[in-house]
């Protein structure tokens, strides 16, 4: 028991009365219990009642429950060591709670108490356990440990099978169906977490018992999750815990059991280590007959039969038991034969090989039935029968390793590896293994060793043998050749031709490799390519769904859009790209695709909406694939075109080019929405090729409709904002706004976290910005009118959060930028627009590009909006700011801190700068800057956050 200091006194009845009647609210509750440290209170308080009543669970109208906090109980937990026997008899008392939060204090005031008094809460610390209104306390293991050094064993040993022994848990669904959950007292990352210290614990008050211990927690386990059926020979602890040693087979699917495997499987070395016999150890673990046990046997004499005479003699015993050599046990079994055989004598090694000889270990009906299941065709069953014990030998041969066998059966293992190959991994029963694929036949560095000729002949002839998906394949000898393709471009791009004729998936990685080579900067030979690629391009295929594995393509769709995206690759590549002289070709090469198939309607409605996006889309797609490499040519051509004396493009190669583009739009527009993204993406294109071509089909490209809508928001979304661009979407983007106002969807052709609307507003800004278009634009007026209010809180924002990332702003697009603010702040103020346009006016006060002068004023304004919140953007600038305006922030922050109760962090990062801020306001010595700070602090004492007022306290000192 702690000693009482001696300076405190008891308080009279008439303190008692008075102290109570000023607490009754729960902030001032709070308060006074956390600051009162005088023990002799306790008897006083208890006499008024005041510990009779430990708020229950609260049940919401929504069904949850809700629990209530108790001040009260804190102020008991820290007087525990000081007042133990009252804090005692309170304890039992609040012991009939169902309230969790009470329940946890109460453990933890127990802890504090002498093991005397706490004894007499292992049974209700047990109840709390098994109701599970404990599984979060790690505490539980600090009680034990405290009962356990005050010599209260029963009671520790009651709270630790409390906490860790594992019970059923009713059946619980997961991605492979329902199975059968475990539960213990303690949450599982608890269990695991404090498992170790709770063996020491029983270890303590247990000794050698502990192992018994730990063996039922595990029996218990293996039952309770249905992985071990009492009336059933067998058990499945070999598919989840394959090794009962540590090993990368272990996968940790079961949390709870693999815990506990470890912690007997630790124990059980640990006491023979320590001299404990290791028959009688065995005898612990195997006392339960279930085959997860025994396997911790077999390994535990396996690790101390080197130095444990008594482990050499228990696992030749064990060795010589034909149930031990099953499937279940092989793992630990070979390993404990590869220690043991080599330290057997000849009458021992002899026993064992007659045991082995007798196997396998089935009844003949069993053996039947086996040999029946794995008869190959034309085979007898006695053929059968005799190839099954042959492979079950090479099995046991195999996990127990040529090393440790005597010679005869070194020589046998050898011999049946030639008949029925290296068999890896025989000791588990099933071994799981990562694969990444898929893989080739040939290394990268085998397939360029070959000359060209050598090359198309392998491509050509070669064909996977076996049928799984780990094994060579074509997809995966065809990603070989795509690197080596890169790394020798121009060879066999010159070759390209021979490529004609063999199978797509190898034409699809000769125009992939050649894609990555132009990336680097590497040469290609075009001509040959782009004969090789009008020949693809005009290959059938109807736009079908491919179902099932990919180990090959199995239609020539792929190589067609992978030959559209080294068109396209080539438009860009400069120097390496299309000579002029080839463009025409290059058209003409493209333009089958331009009608292909795919996508189909049925395959966007699949894959499209609201799993891909339409700009996602096109790019994985062949049509608008081809859609934007022929727009990329337009543009090459157009840049030949321009330099300076340039005749070796004819014009009638741009016209081919917006003749094809036509054709998808009339006399019938492709309704394809991937498409539509594809021509949204290459507006700006098609408007530098001819501006007047594209204003002559803007009604065709930008309608009033969801095609339309991913034309003109792809385009937004992919360009840079700029005059010309917002003339050609004016129309279009005019509408869009008429149709939000009524409340319509503008689909978006690119998902972001920014939709078409907000995209707009932000193209708007940025040109306003840099004086592109005046304050009183049309197209900017309609947007502040009729966008929603969101939206338009966003672009708001959104154009201060990019002040705030953007260096060396000019003088000039600041002002501006402040300008258009004032006057959305002054139609808030004439009740012009709604408020909520200033909800993210955060990031402007937050930018650091204006002065604190003209932010502070404004974000006062927006405070007291409905739906503003810090987003803990403002402590900092607040405090900064506040000493040059400490009466505005000061009320700037009580304004945040009531409106964001609801919004955790913001309000966190309030309260780590109020100090800074109620300091400077404080110290102003302005009347208004101290009323208002003297109110803050009163909000964050009722809140609890006593500590700010100490803050300001030692700031002023200093």
């Amino acid at each position: 028991m702690t000693e009482v200091p001696k300076n405190w006194k008891a308080p009279d009845a008439d303190l008692i009365r008075r102290a109570l009647s000023r607490v009754g609210d729960p902030q001032h509750r709070r308060v006074f219990y956390e600051k009162l440290d005088n023990p002799l209170w306790v008897d006083a308080l208890d006499a008024e009642g005041v510990f009779d009543s430990p708020p229950e669970l609260v049940m919401n109208g929504d069904g949850t429950a809700q629990s209530l906090g108790w001040p009260e109980g804190g102020y008991l937990i820290r007087m525990a060591p000081l007042a133990p026997v009252s804090v005692a008899r309170i304890l039992r008392r609040a012991c009939t709670t169902t309230n969790p939060y009470v329940r946890e204090l109460i453990l933890r005031a127990v802890i504090d108490l002498p093991p005397e008094q706490a004894a007499s809460f292992a049974k209700p610390v047990e109840q709390f356990l098994e109701e599970g209104t404990l599984s979060h306390a790690r505490e539980v293991v600090d009680l034990a440990n405290r009962l356990a050094q005050g010599e209260k064993r029963k009671a520790a040993l009651r709270v630790l099978q409390a906490a860790f022994r594992p019970r059923p848990g009713g059946e619980e669904t997961t991605g492979l169906g329902a199975r059968r959950s475990v539960r213990t007292g303690l949450e599982r990352y608890w269990f695991e977490e404090r498992l170790p210290e709770a063996v020491a614990i029983l270890d303590a008050i247990q000794g050698e018992k502990a192992l018994t211990t730990l063996v039922a927690w595990l029996e218990a386990f293996m039952v309770a999750s249905g992985e071990f059926v009492p009336d059933r020979p067998y058990d499945l602890s070999h598919i989840w815990r394959p090794s009962i040693g540590a090993h990368e087979q272990n996968q940790g699917t079961e949390e709870l059991g693999d815990a506990l495997v470890d912690a007997v499987r630790d124990r059980a070395i640990a006491d023979v280590r320590g001299g404990r016999d290791s028959a009688q150890v065995a005898e612990v673990l195997e006392r339960n007959s279930q085959p997860l046990s025994q396997r911790i046997a077999l390994h535990m004499l396996a690790e101390t039969a080197v130095d444990s005479a008594g482990s050499r003699e228990v696992g030749v015993e064990r060795l010589l038991r034909s149930d031990l050599q099953d499937g279940r046990h092989r793992h630990e079994y070979a390993a404990m034969a590869r220690t043991l055989l080599p330290l057997m004598d000849p009458d021992q090694v002899a026993a064992w090989v007659a045991v082995f000889d007798a196997g396998p270990h089935l009844d003949d009906e069993k053996l039947t039935e086996s040999a029946e299941h794995w008869r190959m065709e034309d085979e007898t069953l006695e053929e059968s029968k005799a190839r099954y014990r042959e492979v079950w030998r090479l099995k046991m041969l195999s996990a127990v390793g040529r090393e440790s066998l005597p010679p005869p059966l070194q020589d046998e293992l050898s011999s049946l590896e030639d008949r029925y190959g290296v068999m890896d991994h025989a000791d588990f029963p099933s071994y799981s293994t990562s694969w990444v694929g898929p893989s080739s036949p040939v290394t990268e560095e085998g397939l360029a060793s070959y000359d060209v000729p050598e090359l198309i002949e392998y491509l050509r002839t070669w064909r996977p043998e076996k049928p799984e998906p780990w094994d060579p394949s074509k997809e995966g000898l065809g990603r070989a050749l795509q690197s080596v393709v890169a790394k020798r471009s121009e060879q066999l791009s010159s070759s390209a031709i021979l490529f004609e004729g063999l199978e797509p998936t190898y034409v699809r990685a000769l125009f992939s490799g050649l894609s990555e080579a132009l990336k680097t900067g590497e040469s290609v030979t075009w001509e040959g390519v782009l004969q090789l690629g009008l020949a693809v391009a005009n290959k059938d295929d109807n736009g079908a769904e491919v179902d099932g594995p990919m180990d090959e393509d199995t239609v020539w769709r792929f190589a067609q859009r992978s030959f559209a995206g080294l068109i396209e690759q080539g438009a860009l590549a400069g120097p390496t790209g299309i000579p002029a002289s080839l463009l025409d070709k290059a058209v003409d090469a493209v333009a089958p695709l331009i009608s292909h198939p795919d996508p189909t309607a049925e395959h966007e409605e699949r894959y499209g909406g609201s799993n891909m996006d339409p700009l996602t889309l096109s790019l994985n797609t062949t049509r608008p694939a081809a859609m934007r490499a022929l727009i990329r040519l337009g543009m090459r051509v157009r840049e030949y075109r321009e330099e300076e004396g340039s005749t070796e493009v004819s014009p009638e190669v741009l016209a081919k080019v917006l003749r094809l583009v036509d054709s998808r739009l009339q006399p019938e527009r492709d309704p394809s929405l991937a498409e539509a993204a594809a021509l949204g993406e290459g507006l700006g294109r098609l408007i530098w090729l001819d501006r007047s071509w594209t204003d002559a089909r803007l009604a065709i490209l930008l309608s009033a409709d969801p095609f339309g809508d991913v034309v003109g928001s792809s385009a937004l979304t992919t360009y840079q904002p700029s005059r010309v661009l917002l003339e050609v979407l004016t129309p279009w983007a005019r509408i869009a706004l008429e149709r939000v106002g009524r409340g319509e969807d503008v689909v978006s052709g690119w998902r972001r976290d920014r939709g078409p609307i907000e995209v707009l507003g932000d193209h708007l800004m940025m040109l306003r910005l840099w004086d592109a278009i005046p304050e009183d634009a049309e197209l900017l007026t309609i947007f502040f009118e009729q966008a929603p209010i969101a939206a338009r809180a966003k672009v708001l924002g959104h154009l201060g959060w990019l002040l705030g990332r953007s260096d060396d702003v000019p003088d000039e697009p600041l002002a501006r930028a402040a300008a258009f603010v004032d006057s959305r702040i002054e139609a808030v103020r004439s009740g012009a627009t709604d408020p909520r346009e200033l909800v993210e006016f955060y990031w402007w006060a937050r930018s650091g590009k204006f002065p604190a002068e003209w932010w502070v004023p404004r974000l006062e304004a927006a405070v007291v909006v409905p739906g503003f919140a810090a987003r803990g953007m403002l402590g900092e600038v607040l405090e900064e700011a506040a000493a040059d305006m400490p009466v505005a922030v000061a009320r700037i922050l009580e304004q945040l801190l009531i409106r964001g109760r609801e919004e955790p962090f913001g309000r966190y990062d309030l309260i780590e700068h109020a100090p800074g801020i109620l300091t400077a306001a404080y110290e102003s010595a302005q009347p208004e800057a101290v009323t208002v700070a003297d109110r803050v602090l009163d909000l964050l004492g009722r809140s609890g956050h006593l500590q700010v007022g100490e803050l300001i306290a030692a700031r002023r000192r200093r």
